[in-house]
């Protein structure tokens, strides 16, 4: 974020007249800051700013103040998704300030370019930056530089979901901060500690909930109102997700409130903008607006066009986007408002409603595909005409070359002539006139070649700026479905049973549970009705987004069936699912819709003596003792897809005794479907089924961890082409 600043705002035109010294640099660099945060979508104000503070330090010679400018330049290129060129003005303002006398500033250059790194993926980078960055800035005592890069490498591992690694240095960098009474960086390290709470399978609620407390207490204290809302958006996220709407409704609305006058001025310091990612104001006052009016709108308290109304002021806000922008911000809050009616509210959608906002988004979604279909057709026709004009250019030149060679030889004859003057002063004189004619001609076609050459270099110039801005634009649309997807996929996961469930119905198990994309077309749910335990493993058609929007489906109606209507028959479960299917899409009029599901469902008894088990498609495997199994393939065909009028589908439903020593597995056709191998094959189901009953003596974790092994080695690094599902239970 940009740098705190206590002048009075001036106008670019202003900045630009400044006189030629370094203040009017580290003004422009500034300005060029908040002219992104300002406007996230306009390029031109910050690189005409962060342009002219270049050359305003090459003028007056100052390399301080140059490598502040590059580094700044690098900044603004990292918030337009720019990573190459990013890394290379930090590493030319990294050069120059090897010479600076300042050696503070390496290290703030050093943690801009671990910044950048992170944000572009690249974490061993990113992490080799951070640690420089420390090292010297223990070195030179810079105890706050040293806390925001524990800080930084913390939230890198937070960033990657590693629980273990990231929690030593949040609490290095909480040790430093309390020693040295560095207020913000303490309250930052308390936060990244309730962050890394919230990790991995088993999130710790109540601990993160204990840490953001003490945040807001902290803050209050030392009248950090920035820091106390932010604080508070992060404890109204983690009473989302243990469900307290209520709670997160108080927090959420009490952060808005602290944060709204922060809405046009810079809130960070300087020495912490490496954080920007991490920690950046627009993300959080955003999102905490998002989330508040969702809650708002589904706990009644705003009508369909207030709602909307506040969906503009917020775009507003965030510096009058374009259309695409508008699309965007409308798809995340269609997200908000399908995740709370699952967690707060599913009963009160209709099936409907529920399907028309689903296939709503999936329109929008596929809506941008074409966009970006036709950037990419945009930027092909560019590289084209970039390359017809590269050759034109070729091609002069090699005449001018040809033209020289021949002006060589005319000027070699030229000498020849004087030579002659000797015998024939009549001669030579004619041949010097013919020769200065033909020099002329010679050299008027190289000017007129020239000139030329000078326009097709305008060109082509023309042409390059073109194509970096079709590269800019696409990749930050690329950014931005990157961004929805992964929003579906953290709406999709929290639709997921939770691990307490199978704890509490199973006396041991395991979930083998890998997407191919980000989100997926399996999923799993298990749930309990009149005492019976009910285990199901469905596989939706499609994956990627269309099947993610199937899957939700499907967990809805799983929902519908079984803890509303009660049903508990694994037959009467899929033909029910069935008819709600074909009923919801249409499907007896609609010829085009044939999406359905493979599944297998069980159900078990209350005394765990028998099981129900009903499949379409989906099988259940049960290995018994001595390695012996039992396959039940279930009926040969799907739930859905039926275009046939009138005519309902049944399923054969099997009861089976249960032994103690029997272990139960239903699954997709992921694995058994995956090229790979020696002899690339497939991976098959017999494979699959010797490889359960060789690991049976073994416990489920364990089994999961060989299945887990032997499945990535034998796709040996080849793309992963259906998401997997494989559940191992017993009873």
């Amino acid at each position: 974020m940009a740098a705190d600043t206590n002048t009075t705002p001036i106008s670019i035109e202003q900045g630009m007249k400044m006189e030629d010294n370094a203040k009017k640099v580290e003004t422009l660099t500034a300005m060029a800051l908040m002219a992104v945060e300002r406007n996230p979508s306009s390029q031109k104000e910050p690189f005409q700013l962060v342009n002219q503070a270049i050359r305003t330090a090459k003028k007056i010679s100052n390399n301080e103040a140059l490598a502040m400018a590059y580094n700044t330049k690098a900044i603004v290129f990292r918030e337009f998704s720019t990573f190459p060129q990013a890394v290379n003005f930090h590493q030319k303002a990294l050069k120059l300030s090897e010479r600076s006398t300042q050696k503070s500033d390496k290290v703030n250059f050093l943690l801009d370019l671990g910044a950048t790194y992170r944000v572009s993926l690249d974490f061993e980078n990113a992490k080799s930056s951070f640690l420089e960055a420390q090292l010297l800035s223990n070195e030179l005592q810079l105890s706050t530089l040293e806390v925001i890069a524990y800080l930084n490498i913390g939230f890198l591992y937070t960033s990657l979901e590693i629980q273990d690694e990231a929690l030593p240095y949040f609490e290095k960098a909480e040790e430093i901060a309390n020693k040295n009474n560095i207020k913000d960086a303490y309250v930052l390290s308390i936060i990244g500690k309730g962050t890394n709470q919230l990790l991995g399978e088993n999130p710790k609620f109540s601990k993160a909930r204990k840490y953001f407390v003490e945040a807001i207490t902290e803050s209050k204290q030392n009248e950090n109102r920035y820091f106390e809302g932010i604080s508070k958006i992060f404890l109204g996220r983690t009473y989302l997700r243990m469900n307290k709407i209520s709670d997160a409704y108080r927090q959420l609305n009490s952060s808005v409130k602290l944060l709204e006058k922060y809405k046009y001025k810079p809130v960070l310091k300087s020495e912490y903008r490496s954080l920007d990612d991490v920690m950046k104001f627009r993300n959080y006052y955003s999102q905490a607006l998002s989330y508040l009016n969702s809650i708002k709108y589904y706990r009644g308290e705003i009508s369909q066009s207030q709602y909307n109304l506040a969906v503009k002021e917020e775009l507003e806000l965030f510096g009058n986007p374009d259309q695409d922008e508008l699309e965007q911000l409308r798809e995340a809050l269609t997200e908000l408002k399908n995740h709370y009616s699952f967690l707060d509210s599913i009963n009160q959608l209709d099936d409907e409603e529920a399907v028309y906002l689903l296939k709503s988004y999936l329109d929008q979604q596929n809506a941008k595909v074409n966009d970006l279909e036709t950037d990419r057709s945009y930027l092909k026709k560019l590289l084209i005409e970039t390359e017809k004009a590269a050759k034109q250019k070729i091609e002069i030149l090699e005449q001018k070359n040809q033209l020289q060679k021949a002006l060589i030889a005319k000027q070699y004859w030229a000498a020849a002539t004087l030579l002659l003057l000797i015998v024939s002063l009549g001669v030579v004189g004619s041949l010097q006139y013919k020769n200065a004619v033909q020099r002329k001609r010679t050299n008027l076609e190289l000017e007129a070649r020239n000139e030329r050459i000078s326009e097709q270099n305008i060109e082509i110039r023309s042409t390059a700026n073109q194509l970096e801005e079709a590269l800019t634009s696409l990749q930050i649309q690329s950014k931005k479905t990157e961004e929805s997807i992964h929003a579906g996929w953290r709406i999709q996961n929290a639709m997921l049973p939770a691990e307490q469930h199978f704890t509490e119905f199973f006396s041991s198990h395991f979930v083998m549970y890998q997407p191919r994309d980000i989100v997926s077309g399996d999923f799993y749910w298990v749930g309990q009705q009149h005492e019976q335990t009910i285990i199901a493993a469905l596989d939706c058609t499609g994956h990627g987004i269309p099947g993610a929007f199937m899957s939700m489906m499907g967990n809805a109606l799983m929902n519908q069936v079984v803890n509303i209507e009660g049903l508990t028959s694994p037959a009467e479960i899929l033909a029910k699912i069935d008819k709600y299917i074909a009923l919801t899409l249409h499907q007896e009029e609609n010829e085009w819709s044939r999406e359905g599901m493979d599944v297998a469902i069980c159900t078990i008894a209350k005394d765990k003596k028998s099981l129900q088990y009903a499949g379409a498609k989906n099988p259940l495997l049960i290995v018994k003792d001595k390695s012996e199994y039992d396959l039940y393939k279930g009926t040969n065909r799907h739930v859905g897809g039926n275009r046939m009028k009138n005519k309902q589908k049944t399923y054969e439903e099997h009861t089976i005794a249960i032994q103690k020593t029997d272990t139960f597995y239903i699954y997709s056709d992921g694995i058994q479907d995956q090229f790979g191998g020696k002899e690339n094959k497939k991976y098959m189901r017999k494979q699959l089924i010797e490889d359960l009953c060789s690991w049976n003596t073994l416990p489920l974790e364990k089994q999961k961890e060989k299945m887990t092994q032997k499945f990535d080695a034998w796709k040996n690094g080849s793309k992963q082409i259906d998401d997997i599902l494989l559940i191992g239970f017993k009873c």
